[in-house]
């Protein structure tokens, strides 16, 4: 377990992962030392298949934690965005067994307070706490980093002034959340003062300073000063990573400055940084925006066949969205089919069914978009299915151009029972086929629907659902791969 969370490759960690499947007869729970050891490689690798499998084993036992396993407990629910369960660890600790929390275990609570965006918790947390447990600046730095995610740069200052007034000296992490605060928030006056504070009690800036700073001027819209600041950085001899690079031409692309996105570009090779989906997204984009959209394709062909796995449902919700922007109505209609081949990408998700869906309602192929809707509908009732429900604009779109086009009751009707079924919202207003028409009426109508060709009716385990036909020919192949 020490091995696979040191890794390196992320197979050699898999391979050391998987000693727990081979570890017949072997006990996780029996030894606090091995599960504190196999919680904390599942964490670190975030590996969530096998890190749910440890604490429902935990849950199970009758152990009696340690404060210290108490905290990567905590750890593991946040990372599996089980908040209740963390608090349920954490009364049993405080309250039923009346132990006093460490300082790490009492940061591992804070923080998944902060990850579940409970600001006001995790702040009312510290207050109550830190009569027992000394505060320090890990702590306040994990409640800045909340404040600056929920965009309340004038709460992060109180917490600095907090930190003063305990005497506690800020440190990297801190000034860095404190600068992100108010960059986010368009603050740039107040971001370069605490800036230069930092450097005069000598914490040195690091890369994720920097792009803090040159996310706050790209989104101000000032394109020149952020390039400045990513020079500065590089002459200090600090190396450029992904995360500064799409800051820059993200903020290229939503500002036109398509020469300066070129030249990023070039440098990104220069400086041997490898480009992530999210690089990609904006490429798509930018080529989007150039209405050159055989580019945005190339550029998504040549990831694929460079073996990147950069090619994800993001990726393929912007090149339907480029070629939706670019009245390609039926290469977006292609792009969702051909997402279903990408190697590495799950197909398509929530996102891309809405945008197309959209889209397609939009410019009154009604039909089009019900065809997709059905079929969305089924990619998200479809066993172990990650795709999440249809956004709320996205049916509320489709159901008005039905109603325009005079179509609410052959097509709409029994789409808004298919939404139903799928525990998808519908319109309201929308009643179900069965309350509106005889049963003569439905079978004349079902006779003029036209079938969703894409989808298949299981049998055997899972049957009674509908799974689109590409989800079960991946499930098939996927032993081959």
């Amino acid at each position: 377990m020490k091995a696979a969370k040191k890794a390196r490759n992320p197979m050699d960690a898999s391979r050391a992962l998987a000693v727990l499947e081979r570890a017949h007869g072997v006990k996780v729970c029996e030894d606090e030392v091995v599960l504190n050891t196999v919680l904390d490689a599942c964490i670190h690798r975030h590996d969530t298949q096998r890190l749910r499998w440890v604490v429902e084993e935990f849950s199970s036992s009758s152990m009696k934690p340690s404060v210290h396993t108490y905290g990567l407990l905590i750890k593991a629910f946040s990372t599996l965005k089980q908040l209740p369960r963390c608090w349920k660890v954490w009364k049993e600790m405080v309250q039923t067994r009346e132990i006093v929390p460490s300082s790490i275990t009492l940061s591992c609570m804070l923080d998944a307070l902060i990850c579940a965006r409970e600001v006001d918790k995790a702040v009312a947390l510290l207050r109550e706490w830190k009569g027992k447990v000394a505060p320090n600046t890990v702590m306040y730095s994990t409640l800045i980093k909340g404040c600056a995610a929920a965009g309340d740069a004038d709460r992060a200052m109180d917490i600095y002034r907090e930190v003063r007034a305990d005497g506690l000296e800020m440190n990297l992490v801190a000034f860095t959340s404190l600068i992100d605060a108010h960059a986010r928030v368009g603050k740039m006056d107040q971001a370069k003062k605490l800036f230069d504070q930092m450097e005069q009690e000598g914490c040195e800036p690091n890369v994720i300073t920097f792009s803090a700073l040159v996310k706050g001027h790209c989104m101000a819209g000032d394109v020149d000063e952020a390039l400045s600041l990513f020079r500065s950085m590089l002459r200090r001899g600090l190396s450029a990573d992904t995360v500064i690079f799409n800051t820059l031409l993200d903020g290229c692309v939503r500002h036109a400055r398509f020469e300066l996105a070129d030249e990023l570009l070039g440098d990104m090779a220069k400086y041997a940084v490898i480009p992530s989906k999210f690089t990609l997204s904006i490429i798509v984009k930018m080529w989007g925006k150039r209405q050159q959209v055989d580019k945005a394709f190339e550029a998504v062909h040549a990831s694929i066949k460079e073996g990147h796995r950069c090619s994800d449902a993001q990726v393929g919700t912007c090149l339907i969205s480029v070629c939706l922007h670019n009245n390609m109505v039926d290469r977006a209609v292609r792009v969702l089919e051909e997402m279903k081949t990408w190697r590495g990408c799950d197909g398509p998700d929530e996102s891309s069914y809405s945008m197309l869906i959209t889209g397609l309602a939009r410019r009154g192929d009604c039909r089009r978009a019900v065809k997709v809707a059905h079929e969305a509908c089924e990619a998200a009732a479809a066993p172990s299915s990650n795709v999440k429900p249809l956004s709320e604009e996205c049916v509320r779109s489709l159901f008005a151009a039905l109603q325009r086009q005079g179509l609410a009751e052959e097509l709409g009707s029994p789409l808004a029972e298919q939404l139903r079924a799928a525990q998808m919202q519908v319109p309201q207003g929308t009643r179900s086929v069965a309350s509106e028409t005889s049963t003569a009426s439905r079978l004349s109508r079902d006779r003029r629907a036209a079938p969703v060709q894409s989808l298949t009716r299981l049998s055997g385990e899972g049957a009674g659902k509908l799974e689109p036909a590409w989800m079960k020919a991946r499930k098939a192949a996927a032993p081959a791969r």
